[in-house]
């Protein structure tokens, strides 16, 4: 499926035919539910070598959420813990221990002039458009995108039967899309060992 034959699905589905010019904003508005519940592990990537000035770095313009992010200085490396603002206290040690989301940016806390940080990230998924046919989703689940759309054109006609079971349709596919994305994430069986805590 593309983003063409998922225009020509939404409207077999409705059996309408006067709502073509409204299809894209359905898709749009689903987009903006779907992009939100989704955390696509399999996407991740990383951004290395980062120079932090005065504490702060600036967020890849792909950047949709934080992974984890380790800091170097020297000869060792670490991962940094989350902190959110409003618990960040007026003087910090100079060893970076935690990180924030500040207006765009991240805040390492305690950071030296000399450190360097690495961003592991997922990025925003493109949205379907004339000169993007196809993306995560729509190859992983296109009747995640197929529902999620319909129940919105559902909301527009204001149709309360197909509100109801497009939302109980749009629930399940999304659930799993987010199982199916974790499997693809994970390791398959072959050495992997679960050893016991020490």
């Amino acid at each position: 499926m593309n983003y063409t034959t998922l225009k020509s699905g939404i409207a077999d589905y409705l059996h309408r035919d006067n709502l073509t010019a409204q299809i894209p904003g359905f898709i749009e508005l689903a987009e903006s539910y779907l992009f939100r519940e989704l955390n696509v592990q399999e996407l991740q990537v990383s951004v290395a070598g980062t120079t932090i000035a005065g504490g702060y770095g600036t967020l890849p313009t792909d950047f949709a959420a934080v992974a984890k992010i380790t800091v170097s200085h020297g000869s060792w490396t670490t991962n940094l813990d989350y902190m959110a603002v409003a618990d960040v206290p007026s003087t910090v040690n100079t060893h970076p221990q935690y990180y924030s989301l500040e207006k765009n940016q991240i805040r390492i806390i305690g950071a030296g002039a000399d450190q360097a940080y690495t961003l592991f990230y997922t990025p925003k998924i493109l949205p379907l458009s004339g000169t993007v046919a196809t993306n995560w989703i729509l190859d992983n689940a296109s009747e995640l995108y197929l529902y999620a759309s319909c129940l919105e054109a559902a909301r527009y006609i204001r149709d309360a039967g197909e509100i109801s079971a497009l939302s109980q349709a749009v629930m399940l596919a999304l659930e799993s899309a987010r199982r199916f994305s974790e499997r693809r994430g994970q390791p398959s069986s072959g050495s992997l060992q679960i050893r016991p805590r020490r």
